[in-house]
């Protein structure tokens, strides 16, 4: 079960779960947010090339340059995943995220 983590004019920015925390947006830009599984952290974004602004497409080249990433693509929307630190798995990352994205859009409805 996730609980999800509001700010002051009541929107989504992140959830806390039982073993873990995602957020929406960790850096100055607001363009990646951090989720944390027991004692291991990654570093997440949402991507959709045609949709990308500049600032994105430019994270994302970066990102995908170096090896300690992950994409799941989703039918043009990706995932990814990078700068992991620890031992949980980047697919129990992503069943995470998708877990909260679903609640996210439930909640959105």
């Amino acid at each position: 079960m996730m609980d999800m983590i509001l700010n002051e004019n009541d929107l989504v920015v992140g959830a806390s779960f039982e073993n873990g925390t995602i957020q929406d947006y960790v850096d100055e830009a607001n363009t990646y947010g951090l989720i944390r599984i027991e004692d291991t952290t990654v570093n997440w974004f949402l991507h959709n090339q045609d949709d990308a602004s500049d600032e994105m497409q430019e994270l994302y080249e970066k990102v995908t340059a170096s090896e300690n990433h992950y994409i799941k693509n989703d039918f043009g929307e990706e995932v990814v995943l990078f700068d992991k630190k620890g031992t949980v798995s980047f697919e129990d990352f992503i069943e995470k995220i998708d877990e909260y994205l679903d609640v996210e859009l439930v909640n959105a409805l």
